[in-house]
């Protein structure tokens, strides 16, 4: 009986150092989605800047669950809810200035890629990589 209790209270304690792990590794990777990320690439197509045009960007305040960003044009701002376990990530209710601009291709791309995204991917190289619910990668980011 005793070798028995012994062994319950080992599992048990390991079962909490191990749940404690996972939950440090978990927040470690959520927190990797901190600050502020310029997109590269929507679609598969290398953004390009053009003249007198802002720099597109998202920037994720995890703490406080919120975007705010650029998409060349106009500021956007929402909210984010993201689950590093499954590499989910939603931009729930996400509105922008309405300027009109030059040139509102990039805008309207990056727009349509966000509303796409629903999983990410930070890469060994420290990219990230937004897709769809299947696997498509809609949008590259690199860290600012």
């Amino acid at each position: 009986m005793k070798k028995l209790f012994i062994t319950m209270c080992m599992a048990g304690a390991l079962a909490a150092m191990t749940s404690c792990g996972t939950a440090r590794n978990a927040a470690a990777t959520l927190d990797a989605l901190d600050g502020e990320w310029k997109i590269t690439e929507v679609e598969g197509q290398a953004l390009k800047a053009v003249p007198g045009e802002k720099e597109a960007f998202i920037g994720f305040n995890v703490k406080e669950q919120r975007l705010y960003g650029c998409t060349g044009c106009n500021n956007l701002v929402g909210g984010i809810n993201a689950d590093p376990k499954q590499g989910a990530i939603d931009f729930g209710q996400t509105g922008s200035t309405r300027m009109m601009c030059a040139d509102m291709e990039t805008e309207n791309k990056v727009l349509a890629a966000m509303g796409k995204t629903a999983k990410y991917e930070i890469t060994p190289d420290g990219k990230m990589i937004l897709k769809t619910a299947d696997g498509k990668a809609v949008m590259t980011l690199e860290k600012k």
